[in-house]
């Protein structure tokens, strides 16, 4: 039976870990005694900014089936579906893209500048694009002025706050990562909600050019509040950029050494790829199924009218909404099991199989809803962890390049995240619209294997005593 004093040793060394993890070079005399919940008000300030930056990059990128609806019954009505798909697949692929600068930006706090960057950005984006729809009536917009404000413009001030909210808040909370982690990444679910549901209020209520920049003002306010209270932990080791021009400032040549980080990136990817899919066409196959009554706003081209009085647009909410408790699920888990992989697998397996069971064969509005319900809790699990997951794979020694390594991952998955829905709108021009769900469900099945298959390469190098599959750790730039 150990002593007090036995007792108060081993908590000590467990706190020295700790924070050893997430700034290596603070040796054992420095190290101070990591708590499981911090006590700096700045820490809790970082977790409230990182909430509002995902309710304005990822939170926005949920709502944007709700925009997809509108441009498609009204404002947009002759531009074909893969047309309107690629807006927010831009959205998807420029918040992704220039993860790998952000990141590396990050390592070298400078933190501030993004969140300036981010905030101008997305407000002058949804400005703008409140001119890009005429007078907001049938056919008066112009395609390429939204994709140019609310794809393009947007899109790149999102990818200012996406990597910036999990990094900042994983740093200021060392023994509650994934939890903090996962608090922050319920910004999204909220901003799933409430960007649809003011969007379609305001639209209704006021039209398109005004009612889109009272939703900019909302933005403008959000993205202030992130601005100001993102502050960075200065614990941690702060790796100065070095040369732009060369290679290595923003690319770690040892992380695609590591197999188990290079088939993770890969697999959520694929997670991008496919669940997005679902979430940019729900609200049409609760149309076409005729689970509800897709139009809401007046002045469109009229209601198509299902077998119920439901609102498809519903679909689309409920999705979001029950997104927040994956969210919170999955961080809860994650951390009890002290493996956000073990986690990631579990859903993206699950995810599958109502991918091709559920939404080809849903036959009531009681089975959709359903289906959103089930499918938002599993795709808010999924979408949360991706952080969390470069966290628990990198090794302790690489902790400071814990930003870098996300960017980079974010940057690969980019690509698969700009043209997985592109092919979902394919298919289902093709074979209909249970194609969208088959091609959910085969990336997401594709998904768990590599997750596990991720997952047992890091536990043999773990068991190895070896650092990964890194080789030759003695170079690097700016350190």
């Amino acid at each position: 039976m150990s002593t007090p004093l036995q007792s108060h040793l081993s908590i000590e060394k467990r706190d020295t870990e700790a924070i050893q993890e997430v700034s290596p070079t603070i040796s054992v005399l420095e190290a101070p005694i990591v708590r499981q919940w911090p006590r700096e008000w700045k820490a809790y300030a970082a977790l409230v900014a990182g909430f509002f930056m995902m309710f304005n990059c990822w939170g926005m990128v949920n709502a944007y089936g709700a925009f997809l609806s509108f441009y498609d019954q009204h404002l947009l009505t002759t531009q074909s579906d893969l047309q309107l798909s690629l807006v927010g697949a831009t959205e998807s692929f420029l918040l992704l893209f220039p993860s790998i600068f952000a990141g590396r930006l990050l390592d070298a706090r400078r933190h501030y500048y993004l969140g300036f960057t981010g905030s101008l950005l997305l407000f002058l984006g949804y400005v703008l694009l409140s001119f890009a729809g005429g007078g907001g009536g049938t056919d008066q917009g112009d395609y390429a002025l939204v994709w140019l404000t609310s794809g393009l413009l947007a899109g790149l001030g999102m990818t200012c706050f996406f990597t910036y909210s999990s990094h900042n808040v994983i740093q200021w909370f060392p023994r509650k990562r994934y939890i903090a982690a996962g608090i922050t990444s319920t910004g999204a679910g909220a901003g799933g909600i409430i960007y649809p549901l003011t969007f379609k209020f305001l639209v209704a209520n006021f039209g398109f050019p005004t009612g889109v920049r009272i939703l900019s003002a909302l933005v403008a306010g959000t993205t202030l509040i992130a601005f100001i209270f993102g502050m960075p932990c200065k614990a941690v080791k702060r790796r100065p950029v070095g040369s732009v021009f060369r290679f290595s400032t923003w690319i770690d040549k040892h992380a695609f050494r590591n197999r188990s980080y290079t088939l993770y990136v890969i697999a959520v990817a694929l997670v991008y790829g496919g669940f997005y899919s679902i979430a940019f066409h729900v609200t049409e196959w609760a149309e076409v199924k005729g689970f509800g009554t897709e139009e809401d706003i007046p002045g469109g081209t009229g209601e198509r009218p299902g077998n119920g009085g439901f609102r498809t647009f519903w679909f689309l909410a409920i999705m979001n909404g029950t997104s927040i408790i994956g969210r919170l699920a999955s961080a809860f888990f994650a951390t009890h099991l002290s493996n956000p992989i073990v986690v990631h697998t579990a859903t993206c397996f699950l995810a599958s199989l109502l991918a091709f069971f559920f939404w080809p064969f849903a036959q009531s509005n009681a089975g959709a809803i359903a289906f959103c319900s089930i499918f938002g809790i599993l795709g808010g699990s999924m979408l949360s962890l991706p952080a969390s997951g470069v966290a628990y794979l990198i090794p302790t020694e690489r902790q400071s390049h814990v930003g870098q390594w996300t960017g980079m991952m974010w940057s690969g998955v980019s690509i698969f995240a700009l043209i997985g829905p592109l092919i979902a709108a394919t298919l289902k021009r093709r074979f209909g619209m249970d194609a969208v769900g088959y091609w959910c469900g085969a990336t997401m099945l594709l998904t768990a294997v590599l997750f596990a298959w991720s997952m047992v390469l890091k536990r043999k190098d773990d068991k190895g005593s070896t650092t990964g599959t890194l080789v030759g750790d003695e170079e690097e730039n700016g350190v």
